[in-house]
């Protein structure tokens, strides 16, 4: 498969969520990989066992380097244990407030969503106790989502990008073995972030702490301290404005 018949959409045909995300969920239930947008960058994205093996070796991650699933709300509030005013939080951040969130909190290794996971992958997507879920992340990765929890699925990932290789906002720029390793591309052009040069946030919400100031974590950190009265750490390169 040459890289053209791997991308989507074709020259000439614009962006469709809907036909998109089926392409990529047929991909990934064959046992694909994908190469996806999201407001952060491009992910690299699996649901098999074998596949989400071969995402890890081709982003070149050394052996204990833990990859993330990637979710929505709803996917959070099953898998996650946490009272039930930090999921009120992370329902207004990203339902009301459409913010993607990294959601870091100890979780129910007994639910059906993971009884499919191998225990290979289930230790890549775990560490000390807690799961990583990438919560939101653009129209198309919620979809492809969606369409993975209605079939009791969990979808694994990380940025396109060998280890170490920095956020890719745009396809050309992804390196040729990321590329190679994907059976389908999607090319939605440049991504909403990119200005920040970052990966998303990442947020304990279990030991209420910051983990990764990612993308938008000024506006994070603002909605945090006036709507919960949290106070975090300020970000050294895009300070919020306080009020009196």
């Amino acid at each position: 498969m040459t890289r053209q018949t791997k991308l989507i959409p074709t020259p000439g045909t614009l962006p469709n969520i809907h036909n998109d995300a089926q392409r990529v969920f047929q991909t990934l239930q064959e046992g694909g990989i994908a190469i996806v947008p999201t407001e952060v960058g491009y992910g690299l994205i699996a649901s098999s066992s074998e596949a989400i093996t071969r995402a890890f070796h081709a982003k070149k991650r050394r052996p204990g380097h833990t990859q993330g699933i990637i979710g929505n709300y709803d996917v959070h509030k099953a898998l996650h244990i946490l009272p039930e005013e930090r999921f009120n939080i992370t329902k207004v951040l990203t339902h009301d407030l459409d913010m993607s969130l990294g959601v870091v909190a100890p979780y129910r290794s007994d639910h059906p969503l993971l009884q499919g996971m191998s225990a290979e992958t289930l230790e890549k997507t775990t560490k000390d106790g807690n799961m990583a879920i990438h919560v939101g992340g653009g129209s198309l990765l919620l979809e492809v989502v969606r369409l993975h929890y209605e079939v009791g699925k969990v979808l694994v990932g990380s940025s396109a990008n060998v280890t170490g290789g920095g956020q890719k906002f745009r396809v050309e720029d992804i390196e040729e073995g990321i590329l190679e390793a994907a059976d389908i591309v999607v090319d939605y052009g440049l991504q909403r972030y990119h200005t920040y040069g970052r990966a998303s946030i990442l947020f304990d919400f279990g030991e209420m702490k910051v983990l990764r100031k990612g993308a938008c974590y000024e506006l994070f950190g603002e909605r945090m301290r006036r709507f919960w009265g949290v106070e975090l750490e300020e970000d050294p390169v895009y300070p919020s404005e306080k009020g009196e």
